[in-house]
């Protein structure tokens, strides 16, 4: 058909806007709950199907998000979206319309599987699904920048990043800035953008990278590509508010691909005329957003999805090179994984709430504490990932808890560093508070802003500014991550290379543990 680029773009996002005014009955190959926009009959011409935050997801999970269903389904992992892509694909292709696929980062870290051989083993399974790009998350640094680059030498991906640079302003090897693809008579670049909070919240080593705006590196590459081609579809790593941000920054772009904030965007949402899309996390669903172009290539309607994975598709749909991978991945992990190490007296659970801990932050700061015999102990929550029942723990669950590979560390701090940290996480809007054991917080919570009035030792005296105070964390903290630049700084170190989840598991040698449901703030509203 032919195309006239700029008007195409124009009809584009008028259809983004109108697409998130007026819902529609999906296609049935969708297999979609919800969908936003308005179309026309038939089916579409171009379908981008868009994946993120896979996590090292091998194996189906149980669908506790599902309310009222018993049993409960198990959802997704990598082999199931492998097939299912394969089936969506030819029965996208076969109604006529073109298909792109791209991923938008996190690939391998957070399950065993992912960790097999520092996440190389994962990622040439990920590999094969056969994404046109992907662009890198924040977590493909976890091992250093040097680990990761290694990675991308062993493993032919077709990786996108236009805002990061190695020290001496050349792209990272291994990436480019965008590619361009034909699809439905369209040139279309998809450019890769990642969040530039990495360095404070992976490795140290990404420190000494080069980092651009996003919105700027975007302006730039456009800027280059001029007409060359008729649609840029940025493929970010920046979590939703950011990517709205991005939309607002370039209000004539139709969409945008997200990650890195795990958001399930069912319907997508729009900032001005963008629709941005996210697919949630841990390989649960498929994005889909359907375009329909009229016959001279503008655009009639456009309309966002997800595809459930609640369903294991037939052999006529498998991906067997991913299945092949996958099931060496599961035989290296499982056995030492699978073996039950202890038993939970109560539940573990997990918070994301102002001024409440949670028994699984309890119970790993007080266990951290206790093998060191610091005075106080911290970790961040954002570093524990899920919530455990009471009963029989395996391997697998602790790492599930805690699946980075973070090691005891202990430093010497004045009492004024440490009520200062404290007070960053009770004052500011951090993306990850603190857990801790060791002391209580009083904290004036009658205004609008919390406001940390005292810190309290196991005596009910207050920590004073002149004290010496030994303070363990892990070793993500104690590198100055999540911005902790303050434990970076400290000068005198003691390394336990202990893992914290075997921390844990030789919490549990002693028999049944119940991990500590008090608060540890006293507040006065």
């Amino acid at each position: 058909m032919g195309i006239q680029p700029r008007r195409t773009l124009l009809l584009v996002l008028l259809a983004a806007c109108v697409g998130a005014l007026f819902p529609a009955a999906l296609p049935a190959a969708a297999q979609s709950s919800t969908s936003t926009g308005s179309v026309g009959g038939g089916p579409a011409d171009l379908v981008v199907l868009h994946t993120n935050d896979v996590h090292g997801q091998v194996l189906a999970r149980p669908a506790t998000w599902l309310r009222d269903v018993d049993p409960l389904p198990d959802s997704g992992g990598l082999p199931r979206l492998a097939a299912r892509l394969v089936g969506l694909v030819r029965e996208i292709e076969e109604s006529g319309a073109a298909v792109v696929l791209c991923d938008g980062g996190d690939w391998f870290q957070g399950t065993p599987e992912g960790q097999v051989d520092d996440g190389r083993a994962f990622l040439e399974a990920f590999a094969a699904v056969g994404h046109d790009a992907v662009v890198p998350g924040n977590h493909e640094f976890d091992h250093g920048v040097d680990v990761f680059l290694e990675h991308l030498r062993a493993i032919e991906m077709p990786a996108v990043l236009a805002n990061v640079r190695m020290p001496d302003g050349s792209p990272l090897p291994g990436t480019v800035e965008h590619v361009v693809v034909e699809r439905a008579g369209l040139r279309i670049a998809l450019v890769g953008l990642l969040t530039t909070g990495t360095p404070a919240i992976t490795h140290a080593s990404t420190k000494a990278l080069v980092w651009e705006d996003p919105a700027e590196a975007l302006a730039r590459v456009r800027r280059d590509l001029g007409d060359d081609v008729d649609l840029v579809l940025p493929v970010t790593h920046m979590g939703v508010e950011d990517e709205r941000a991005l939309a607002r920054a370039h209000p004539d772009l139709p969409l945008v691909g997200g990650g890195h904030s795990h958001t399930f965007l069912r319907k997508g949402v729009r900032e001005g005329r963008t629709l941005v899309v996210q697919a949630g996390a841990k390989a649960s669903v498929i994005g889909r957003v359907d375009v329909w172009l009229d016959e001279d290539g503008g655009v009639e309607g456009l309309r966002a999805s997800h595809v459930e994975l609640y369903r294991e598709p037939g052999p006529a749909s498998r991906n067997e090179r991913v299945d092949s991978l996958c099931r060496a991945l599961v035989e290296r992990a499982a056995g030492r994984m699978d073996e039950v190490v202890g038993v939970l007296g109560g539940p573990l659970d997990v918070t994301r709430r102002e001024l409440v801990n949670s028994s699984a932050g309890n119970l790993i700061t007080d266990a951290m504490r206790e093998r060191t015999g610091a005075d106080v102990a911290i970790h961040n929550r954002g570093g524990i990932r899920t919530s455990l029942p009471a009963g029989p723990v395996t391997r697998r669950d602790l790492f599930m808890v805690l699946p980075f590979s973070n090691h005891v560390e202990t430093v010497t701090l004045e009492g004024s560093a440490v009520i200062e940290l404290f007070r960053r996480s009770v004052e500011s809007d951090r993306r990850s508070g603190l857990e801790f054991s060791g002391v209580t917080l009083e904290v004036d919570a009658s205004g609008p802003q919390p406001r940390l009035l005292r810190v309290l030792r196991p005596d009910g005296q207050a920590i004073g500014a002149d004290d010496a105070i030994r303070l363990t964390t892990n070793s993500y903290l104690a590198a100055g991550g999540d911005g902790w630049d303050v434990l970076a700084a400290a000068q005198a170190r003691e390394i336990d290379s202990v893992l914290l989840r075997d921390l844990l598991e030789d919490a549990m040698a002693g028999g049944a543990l119940t991990p500590a449901t008090d608060t540890r703030y006293e507040v006065f509203r």
